[in-house]
């Protein structure tokens, strides 16, 4: 099983060596996989820690984006310069625990999807008030998209390739967090079987976070709304 990791970053210089080893040891009985990191552009100078640092391993794929930032389009980036059989997106500020990997790649032998989520019994999140206020929201998206799925705002998951083929990336894959939910939507669109399996997302281990909460509530209403009515 070849599997493709793709990390996009954002000045994580002091959290993107330690996430690569972390994900390497995870992953160490498959013989076939990358890592693939995106960077777009970080003042802090993460591209240059990430090339320094993993220079003689060949597993470790690092890019650089120079234009056209944000978070959703890394991600699309990284996919395209993929080759695994199965694609794990994952943030790189360590609040995705990399002991879910395995369990993520087992499960995927018999769904398409399968995605680490904080809102099926077992989940849970360092911060209760984020925790419950993203809850709540997840419930809206819910019934605004019709969504089967819990968490659809986690973004920590693995895919089968042959469905992420199904999509039209530019449909998907640009803005912040949102692009998780869109993926969703047009898996569901295309019959994909899609599990959740309990995770803890943890506190940032480093840097600050580079998104205000509340105002990504009110752009992730506005795009589920603009999802919604483009596919009526």
């Amino acid at each position: 099983m070849h599997i493709s990791v793709i990390l996009p970053t954002y000045n994580e210089k002091n959290n993107i060596v330690k996430l690569v080893n972390k994900i390497i040891k995870q992953l160490k009985k498959y013989s076939k996989k990358e890592i693939i990191i995106v960077d777009d552009s970080s003042p802090d100078g993460t591209f240059l820690v990430a090339k320094k640092n993993f220079k003689k391993q060949k597993l470790v794929k690092v890019f650089l984006r120079k234009k056209d930032f944000s978070l959703g389009k890394a991600i699309g980036y990284g996919i395209k310069k993929s080759k695994g059989k199965l694609i794990i997106v994952m943030d790189t500020d360590l609040t995705h625990d990399p002991i879910m990997l395995k369990r993520m790649v087992s499960n995927c032998k018999n769904y398409d999807l399968v995605s680490s989520s904080r809102y099926v019994k077992g989940g849970s999140m360092y911060s209760i008030f984020h925790f419950f206020f993203s809850l709540i929201f997840n419930f809206f998206l819910s019934i605004i998209l019709k969504s089967k799925m819990k968490d659809n705002l986690g973004g920590y998951f693995c895919v089968k390739r042959s469905f992420i083929k199904k999509i039209i990336y530019n449909d998907i894959f640009y803005g912040y967090g949102e692009y998780f939910f869109r993926l969703l939507f047009y898996l569901e669109k295309n019959n994909a079987k899609m599990l959740e399996i309990p995770s803890r997302y943890n506190k940032r281990n480093s840097g600050k976070s580079k998104s205000n909460f509340i105002i990504l509530l009110f752009v992730y209403f506005f795009q589920a709304l603009i999802l919604k009515i483009k596919n009526i």
